[in-house]
């Protein structure tokens, strides 16, 4: 056996673990997705019955989404410290956001319940918390970005 055929033959056999570990591995993230996505359609089939169940008053069928439980479902896949709850802050601010661009932009205007006041001072508290994230990543944990409890009391 010459040098190149010995040399195909170590690197066939090095490849053949690698090949079964990538196998393998794509086999967990299909079963995974597959999990997730049974999941979601269960939660979906979920809401919808209990809907048939209830009648919902005007303020929660303003409110209401079937797609909330399923959109945790895949953040606490992303981040599995994500709760239903604070899925729902994040996407009710990212809402109202949306909401002040539109009326900042003059294609919608704001609904006579809705107090613009109170909107405007939840996404300035929202941007602040943004800053102090993007401070946190960039310069990390500084007493500098947290009021110091000792004074505060």
């Amino acid at each position: 056996m010459d040098f190149v055929g010995m040399a195909a033959l170590i690197v066939g056999l090095i490849a053949i673990p690698l090949a079964i570990y990538g196998i393998r591995d794509v086999r967990e993230q299909v079963k995974s997705l597959v999990m997730l996505e049974r999941n979601l359609v269960f939660a979906r089939e979920l809401h919808m019955k209990a809907l048939q169940l209830v009648e919902l008053d005007n303020d929660a069928q303003r409110f209401r989404s079937g797609e909330m439980h399923g959109f945790s479902m895949l953040a606490r896949a992303i981040d599995s410290k994500q709760t239903l709850e604070s899925v729902q802050e994040y996407t009710n601010k990212e809402s109202l956001l949306l909401a002040q661009d539109l009326v900042s932009r003059g294609l919608a205007k704001w609904r006579d319940d809705i107090d613009e006041s109170r909107v405007r001072e939840v996404l300035r508290e929202r941007q602040n918390d943004k800053n102090a994230a993007v401070l946190r990543k960039i310069f990390g944990a500084s007493p500098l970005l947290e009021p110091s409890k000792g004074l505060m009391s």
